[in-house]
């Protein structure tokens, strides 16, 4: 029973209307305010009248109003806002001015209250109501120095009562009270602003740091393009994509994986920094199918992991203690594999789908400079060949006899393929055997 009461007499929050939620927190301090101002007022015309005779009509007044106030609550629990403050505004004029009519007209110490109601209307309706209850009580204050003028509306008594007193005081407390939440609403208006200026500097400085990460990122894979486009020779190749993300992308680790001959493991043959460097002495590999590398590999898709410490497969490595991400890229063409480039990150989520896309257009670079150099390199072999072949005939056909002819066979041939040992072995009528040694 007492929470509830003690929740009836306070301002709702409405979750959802920050705004709404703003008014009747002021509504609420308003009518708290004038219940104060009410009872105050009330004391003082009940012990103190002027001419000695109770002011029935200025308490009737009054209680009337403490009972609206009880009513003005009930609505704004019930989430009326906009109703009980225009209502309120509304008895708040016709009271003051039914009470100034009564006794006193703009002499009386009632008058106070006009100020008030304008602010009031100002900070519960919006600066036009403000304007329009300005003029409102601008009207009245004419109206009753015209009645009191031409005696429509009794004199006002000379002498000074108790209740002038309190009549006064309560109102310039509601005074102090409204530009109390008046200036409360323009430091909550201004501290909101700051979080929000705050707020749109930190987005700026993000997506300017986003922007400027893209921009490099692109530039890193231009440039990797660049470079490899030169380069024919695989080790160099893999070493020269290594530095450049090393010294373009800042990642905590990057290394670059190939098959072996057989297909069952990728052997590393390049990383950066000093654990790439051990674990390239060490002939660092993974078995296919093994942690994110061999599964990137062997399903020839790219593995995230924003957290590796929930991804039941990853293989955590004891020199890169530091490892909270990680991402694997095969190396492919269409179907074919060559390898996976593996890069990883000290930071939980600290490597993303943007991340992954860029690496991606590297690893596809990557595979078609390898595929070129496998071009290259069997291309150089056949034209080597070639022209061994051609060298051998052309000393062969120099020679004046079968035996020459053999002996410089044996001989270029030995020098060609760096065998200790070779010979040739004729099977003739009788077995003849030529050698060179």
């Amino acid at each position: 029973m007492l929470n509830s009461i003690r929740r009836f007499f306070s301002a709702p929050i409405f979750a959802d209307n920050e705004e709404k939620t703003r008014r009747a927190r002021l509504l609420h301090v308003i009518l708290v305010a004038q219940t104060y101002v009410l009872f105050v007022a009330m004391a003082g015309v009940i012990t103190g009248p002027a001419d000695g005779e109770p002011r029935t009509f200025e308490l009737f007044v009054m209680a009337f109003g403490l009972g609206l106030i009880v009513i003005w609550r009930f609505l704004m629990r019930r989430g009326w806002v906009s109703l009980p403050s225009i209502g309120m505004l509304i008895f708040f004029l016709i009271g003051v001015s039914m009470i100034l009519a009564s006794g006193g007209t703009i002499r009386s110490a009632g008058v106070i209250y006009f100020p008030s109601i304008v602010v009031m209307a100002t900070l519960l309706v919006n600066r036009r109501a403000g304007v329009v209850f300005f003029l409102i009580s601008s009207l009245i204050g004419i109206a009753l120095t015209l009645g009191e003028i031409n005696g429509i509306l009794p004199a006002p008594a000379n002498a000074t009562s108790f209740a002038s007193i309190a009549i006064i005081t309560s109102g310039m407390g509601l005074t102090l009270v409204l530009l109390y939440l008046a200036t409360q609403s323009t430091d909550e208006a201004l501290k909101r602003a700051v979080e929000k200026e705050q707020e749109v500097r930190e987005l700026a400085s993000t997506l300017e740091k986003r922007v400027a990460d893209r921009t490099r990122a692109l530039a890193t894979s231009a440039e990797v393009s660049r470079r490899l486009s030169t380069i024919l020779d695989e080790r160099q190749l893999i070493a020269e994509v290594v530095e450049q993300m090393n010294t373009a992308l800042h990642y905590y680790h990057a290394h670059i994986y190939l098959f072996n001959e057989s297909g069952d493991e990728l052997i590393m043959m390049g990383g950066t920094g000093e654990a790439g460097q051990a674990l390239l002495a060490r002939g660092h590999k993974i078995a296919k199918g093994k942690g994110l590398v061999g599964r990137a590999a062997e399903t020839n898709s790219l593995i995230l992991a924003g957290d590796t410490s929930k991804d039941a497969g990853w293989l955590p490595n004891p020199l890169l203690p530091d490892t909270k991400s990680e991402v694997a890229v095969p190396i492919s063409l269409g179907a074919e594999v060559f390898g996976v480039l593996d890069v990883q990150q000290n930071a939980v989520d600290g490597l993303q789908e943007a991340d992954a896309d860029l690496l991606q257009s590297i690893a596809f670079q990557v595979a078609a400079a390898l595929k070129n150099a496998q071009t290259y390199s069997f291309t150089q072999q056949q034209a080597d060949k070639e022209t061994l072949i051609n060298t051998i005939g052309r000393k062969i056909q120099n020679t004046a006899s079968v035996e020459q002819a053999l002996q410089v066979a044996v001989r270029e041939l030995g020098q060609a393929l760096g065998a200790r040992d070779s010979r040739i072995v004729l099977s003739l009528a009788e077995s003849v055997l030529m050698e060179d040694r």
